[in-house]
């Protein structure tokens, strides 16, 4: 296990101005709660998603195992309506599948052109994206994409990076996310913007021995959970729950 770098701040209420002043500048990932999201956070059930967003079709990983490795391509890709995709996901076992019945799903909002455009929750899912509101520590014209995620229970997505801030807004469910300092960047075996450590609880150490250089950040994130990730952090977010 890589070393811990200490616990992520969590702050309550937090304004437009004390974000920019006081959270911002430090460049550290923060949990921040008691946002106001919109009514998301109550209405977003798996009744309610697959009806209001219907038969859309949707492109998705399927994989066998929980921990999807984005290098060697552990996982396929699938398309499903929406409304199917949201209920298997929120499956165990499933009496439809594509390769075996405790298959993982994971969704990841993609524009109509994923080559030209980008994911914006308002243009592929205008009648969700009426649910949430987004907050707004920015000014709108620095707002770049909202990508929209659903996943099974207990999946595990790739360590990677962005290079971008980014927000990471849980709706429902609950995620556990381990984010490392961009510093450490020389430990974690990337390949482009990801790592070839997969098992980062359990790495291993005789394939990838500077790992246990890389310092960790963890964090859970309850409903309505908003976490605050740099640029360039290099993260992987363990999903317990439904998005």
């Amino acid at each position: 296990m890589a070393q811990p770098a200490g616990p992520v701040a969590r702050h309550s209420g937090v304004s437009r101005e004390r974000f920019q002043q006081d959270i911002y500048p430090l460049r550290k990932p923060a949990v921040l709660k008691g946002i106001d999201l919109g009514t998301c956070t109550t209405k977003w059930t798996v009744d309610y998603l697959s009806q209001t967003a219907g038969t859309k079709e949707v492109k998705i990983h399927v994989s066998t195992v929980p921990q999807m490795d984005f290098l060697s391509k552990n996982f396929v890709y699938r398309t499903l309506p929406f409304d199917v995709f949201v209920r298997r996901a929120a499956e165990v076992k499933h009496n439809e599948y594509f390769i075996s019945e405790d298959e993982k799903y994971y969704l990841r909002s993609l524009g109509e052109d994923p080559r030209k455009d980008i994911a914006d929750i308002r243009k592929q899912f205008p009648s969700l994206a009426e649910d949430i509101q987004i907050p707004e520590y920015f000014e709108k014209e620095q707002f770049f994409s909202s990508v929209f995620r659903i996943s099974s229970a207990g999946l595990q997505l790739w360590t990677h990076y962005d290079i971008m801030d980014n927000f990471l807004i849980q709706i429902t469910g609950k995620k556990r996310v381990i984010l490392y300092n961009p510093r450490d960047a020389p430990y974690l075996y990337l390949s482009g913007t990801k790592s070839e450590v997969l098992n980062v609880d359990n790495p291993d150490l005789e394939k990838y021995p500077l790992f246990m250089k890389a310092r960790r950040y963890e964090c859970s994130l309850e409903a309505g959970d908003v976490l605050f990730i740099p640029d360039m952090m290099g993260n992987i977010l363990l999903s317990a729950g439904d998005e």
